[in-house]
This record gives structure tokens, C-alpha cells and sequence, in this order.
């Protein structure tokens, strides 16, 4: 089957998406979707599902599929017409036209439509779309399946923190008398007790030698929604790690972003560095670092609550951070944590991997069935039910 010449306007229509000011939100089941992600739920949508969305506002090039009926803020185009096409292939190819690149802003970045319409573009016919969108679908859907296994194990772990060392129901608790608020026989103690401290730097740009090797560079971008850090968008080379030997972290360091976004928490899954907004914690103790974990991640309220945040922005140092205080079990309680909670992490660290991999064999895949170079109209390829409900909207 040929694909067809067109330009963009002939394959689609993009429609600015509505105002929803944050008082009129009531909460709902269906999804507000903002440019980069889901903001909240409403209780009344404006598009029926499915609904294929963009930044237009701020955020450029971030493309979402939402399955369900939803409220697309005024900051995103939406597909309002799908001409025929299949709204998962459509999703798709968007991904690929990196939208990014149309920029009409000269201050907040702007998504042109102008620039748009008259692209030349090459588009399958619709059971070529069905095939394309059925392979990367499946994909997605393993990709899904792992995070939604993810959230659960890390809630496990959370569950068995805020159990033993929130509401102090600890094993043998009973028997324990609490002294001024805490457990007797627990300390109050500062971040540096956990291990030493290191702050972050950024080795010369104009040296890129420095870059592009095997040891992951984190910024706070990289730690979002991670508990481990399994890829990084910069890497330094061997040469730029003994650039700077001295903020070279192992395997299982805690990294806390301190400037900007703070309070951001993941962990090292091997010898890393990160720029100066981000301050980590060299563990004394392997048994430390589930407990750590999730000590340092309940410091964002005392980052605010003790004012280190700037006129615009999080500005936390390595003084103040290496001295933030908090309430430190007993060594044999950690190791009893540590023995339960460790299985949750490495389960978590492996599932992390094994989604890294989909993830880019989904993203060579993406570009060589979009381009056709990856031919799969001889394929028997089975329509999953869910896009079969698509083909209403095609």
C-alpha cells in the first residue's frame, strides 16, 4: 500500500484547548490535562475520548495520549478532527514531528500552527496505521504495566517507613518508652550522620571531552518521578569523572536538588555525578539506604518550613542541608527495615531497567515504522479492542 504525499493540514485539525481557573475545579474523574502531563481531575470534560494533546503554551513538544473523555487547558492544542486518521497513529506521528522546533515566541515559547499547515508529511493508509500504532502500542502498554508495578512496590516500602518510624508501631514497640517525643534509645540527628555530603558541579562545557560517555550527569530534570537513577539526558566521559574526582558518587547515594526545584530525592544505580543544584549523601552504612531514602524525602516541608527558599526559588546550601535535623532509629531497627525493604528496592531498580530498555527499542522502533523504512504491511498483526473502539473516530 503507498503512502500518500499531503501537508499537515490535510491530516489533521488542532484546536487551542479552554480556560479552567483553578477555583472553578471541582473534583471529578475526568482528566485535566495540562501541556506536559495530567494537572487534576474535573468533574465535566469538554472533548470526548480519545484525545490527543500538545503544549502550545510554555511547554513545547510534550505530546499525550488520554483515553478517557477530558478538559485540555487553554496552554495545549488538541486534535478536534482526526480526518480519517486513527487518533494512537496520529498521537505518534506527533511525537516524532518533534513540535518543539515551531517556536513563535519571542518570551514564552509558542507552538505556531501557521508553520504547520503547510509541512509536507507522507501518511500511511488507515490499515498501515492500525498495524504501526498496534506495534508501538504494545510497548507502551508493557511500559505502563511496569510503572503501574513500580508505584506499588514503592508504596509497599513507604507503607512499612510511616508504619515503624511515623506512627512508631515498630516491632517491639510495645515495650518502649517514648522520652521527650521520641522512642527511647533514638537520636536526634543532622544529614551529615547519614554519610558525607557532596555537592555537585558541572565540568567545563567548552571542553566535550568532558561528555558523551558512560557515567550518567544528573540534573533535577533527571529525578523526577525516579527512584532510581537508571539514565541520565548528559553523560561525562572517563576523562570528565577524574576532571573531578572529588564529586564522583558510587552506586546507592541519595541525590537531594537543593537549588530551583527542591527536595526532588533519587538514588545512584551506579558511579554518577550531578550539577551544583544538587547535594547527595555518601552512605556510612549499605542499611542505610532505604531508611534515607525516604528520611530525606520528607525534608520538602522542612526546606520551606525553615525559609531556605530564595525570592523566586529553592536555595538550599551544603551547610544547611549537611545540617537539617531529624529523629534516627536504632541500628538493629534499620537493618530489620533494611532486610525487609531492600527486596521492595531491588525489585523496583530491576523493573526500572528492563523499562529503559522497552523504552528505547520503542523510540528506534517509533522512528523507523513512522518513516516506512520498516515495512509491516505483509505482517499479521491482531487489532487490540482498544483501538478497535478507535476506529470511530477514523
Amino acid at each position: 500500500m503507498a503512502w500518500k504525499k499531503d501537508i499537515f493540514n490535510n491530516f489533521i485539525k488542532l484546536n487551542r484547548g479552554f480556560d479552567l481557573p483553578e477555583k472553578d475545579i471541582v473534583a471529578g474523574e475526568f482528566p485535566i490535562v495540562a501541556s506536559t502531563s495530567i494537572k487534576a481531575h474535573h468533574h465535566t470534560y469538554k472533548v470526548e475520548a480519545p484525545c490527543v494533546v500538545t503544549g502550545r503554551s510554555g511547554s513545547l513538544g510534550a505530546v499525550q495520549y488520554v483515553a478517557s473523555k477530558c478538559w485540555p487547558l487553554n496552554t495545549t492544542l488538541y486534535v478536534k478532527d482526526y480526518k480519517g486518521n486513527l487518533p494512537r497513529f496520529v498521537y505518534y506521528f506527533l511525537v516524532t514531528m518533534h513540535l518543539e522546533n515551531f517556536n513563535s515566541g519571542a518570551g514564552v515559547p509558542t507552538l505556531n500552527q501557521n508553520h504547520l499547515h503547510k509541512i509536507k508529511i507522507n501518511i500511511p493508509p488507515l490499515p498501515l496505521q492500525r498495524k504501526i500504532a498496534t506495534i508501538l502500542s504494545a510497548y507502551d502498554d508493557l511500559i505502563e504495566n511496569n510503572n503501574r508495578r513500580i508505584a506499588i512496590l514503592e508504596k509497599m516500602a513507604e507503607e512499612f517507613y510511616r508504619e515503624w518510624f511515623v506512627r512508631l508501631r515498630f516491632p517491639g514497640y510495645e515495650n518502649v518508652k517514648i522520652v521527650k517525643g521520641i522512642p527511647e534509645g533514638w537520636e536526634i540527628k543532622k544529614v551529615h550522620d547519614l554519610g558525607s555530603v557532596v555537592t555537585g558541579k558541572t565540568p567545563p562545557t567548552s571542553n566535550r571531552r568532558f561528555f558523551d560517555g558512560q557515567y550518567p550527569f544528573i540534573k533535577t530534570p533527571d529525578m523526577h518521578n525516579k527512584l532510581f537513577l537508571i539514565h541520565t539526558e548528559e553523560t561525562l566521559s572517563q576523562e570528565g569523572i577524574q576532571y573531578q574526582k572529588a564529586q564522583t558518587l558510587p552506586a546507592n547515594s541519595i541525590c537531594v536538588s537543593c537549588i530551583g526545584t527542591g527536595g526532588i530525592v533519587a538514588i545512584t544505580s551506579t558511579v554518577s555525578q550531578t550539577n551544583q543544584q544538587i547535594n547527595s549523601v555518601i552512605l556510612n552504612q549499605n542499611y542505610y539506604r532505604e531508611y534515607a531514602y525516604f528520611v530525606l524525602n520528607g525534608m520538602k516541608e522542612m526546606i520551606y518550613l525553615f525559609g531556605y527558599v530564595g525570592a523566586t526559588m529553592t536555595n538550599l546550601s551544603k551547610g544547611k542541608f549537611e545540617n537539617l535535623k531529624f529523629v534516627m532509629a536504632p541500628d538493629n531497627l534499620l537493618k530489620e527495615f533494611h532486610n525487609k525493604t531492600s527486596i521492595l528496592f531491588e525489585l523496583i531498580l530491576n523493573i526500572q531497567k528492563q523499562t529503559f530498555r522497552l523504552s528505547m527499542i520503542r523510540n528506534r522502533l517509533l522512528s523507523r515504522l513512522m518513516s516506512g523504512k520498516i515495512d509491516v504491511e505483509n505482517m499479521d498483526i491482531e487489532l487490540p479492542a482498544s483501538m478497535k473502539e478507535e476506529l470511530v473516530h477514523a
